[in-house]
């Protein structure tokens, strides 16, 4: 399987082509532009409401584009995706407010900590699949849970205050200016997008799309699969740590519900709302998910209720999440 070629959704449905890669980073070229662009603009147009969801939104797309790496173009479903999240907020915490280290020096090392323990957890993870899989990722994620609350240096069930936001002093910035911190978020979330952009069109990439659609037609093909998935594993805990560190910067605290299994449900849901295996699918997911969330919680008290109607609307009407319907449609017209 070459690495001149990506995968895309055909018809709606599980088909899938090969995209010609100038074709599909033509493509990704001019969403992404049109994404970056927007973005870079919000803060002279709108209020600090507006920016506020915004930096949510982009946090959790972070988050969510983890967990599409894994299961999107893997096809490994995780219930535990937040436990690198609580990892990547807690790592923060921990190097910078009890070891007193820089935050230069607190996030590469949390990174390269979730990596390890990723490479631990997913190697005996990805010996499941199925049911099983998404079970057993449930079971560790509730696992460190249970752990966070009953440590006393963590504070337990309070979690841990006072983190830090980076120093920008050398720009002549602070990233306590809720405008400042918001284009810190958006340059963390373009870099994660390009990251993830590159991972998944190179022939690690292509590996892990086959995987997904055959696995053992990739094993006799001699691909080391056990390999390629626990790397997909690593690579996606540590983007969600990397939403976990943001997300810890951003409320200046952490405690155990950010590793909970419903925190990982709703990156599931970002992920299935604006498109699996679609880069920026995530994004859109994650805008969508905020938002409608907010308006209806403004509403009503009963919008969970309304939501769970929505999300089997869009599962109803969008095959393949929005962007994935969208791209369909440009495809039937072409």
């Amino acid at each position: 399987m070459s690495a001149d070629v990506v995968f895309t959704r055909e018809k709606g449905v599980g088909g899938l082509k090969r995209l010609p890669l100038p074709k599909a980073r033509r493509a990704f070229v001019a969403l992404f532009a049109a994404f970056a662009a927007g973005l870079c603009a919000l803060p002279s147009f709108s209020s600090g409401y507006v920016m506020t969801l915004a930096v949510e939104v982009m946090i959790a797309g972070v988050f969510a584009s983890g967990i599409n790496l894994l299961t999107g173009y893997t096809g490994l479903v995780s219930l535990g995706q937040a436990m690198f999240l609580g990892f990547g907020g807690y790592g923060i915490a921990i190097g910078t407010a009890l070891l007193g280290w820089p935050l230069w020096v607190s996030a590469p090392v949390t990174l390269v900590v979730v990596a390890v323990m990723a490479a631990a957890i997913g190697a005996i993870c990805t010996r499941t699949r199925g049911v099983e899989f998404l079970l057993i990722t449930l079971a560790f994620s509730q696992m460190f849970y249970g752990a966070m609350i009953k440590l006393r240096w963590t504070n337990g069930s309070d979690g841990m205050t006072g983190i830090p936001r980076p120093d920008l002093s050398w720009l002549g910035a602070s990233a306590d200016n809720p405008t400042v911190f918001y284009y810190y978020v958006l340059a963390v979330a373009v870099l994660a997008l390009l990251i993830l952009w590159r991972i998944v069109t190179s022939p690690f990439g292509s590996v892990l799309v086959g995987i997904r659609e055959n696995e053992r037609r990739m094993m006799s093909m001699g691909y080391a699969v056990a390999n390629y998935k626990i790397g997909s594993f690593a690579l996606a805990a540590m983007i969600c740590a990397v939403a976990g560190i943001l997300q810890a910067q951003y409320t200046y605290f952490i405690n155990p519900d950010a590793m909970s299994w419903q925190m990982s449900g709703e990156g599931v849901l970002m992920v299935i709302i604006g498109g699996a295996n679609v880069i920026l699918g995530p994004f859109v997911g994650a805008a969508v998910f905020v938002v409608v969330k907010q308006a209806l919680s403004m509403i009503t008290e009963e919008y969970n209720l309304f939501f769970g109607i929505f999300f089997m609307l869009v599962v109803a009407f969008f095959r393949g999440g929005v962007l994935g319907a969208i791209t369909t449609l440009i495809g039937k017209r072409q």
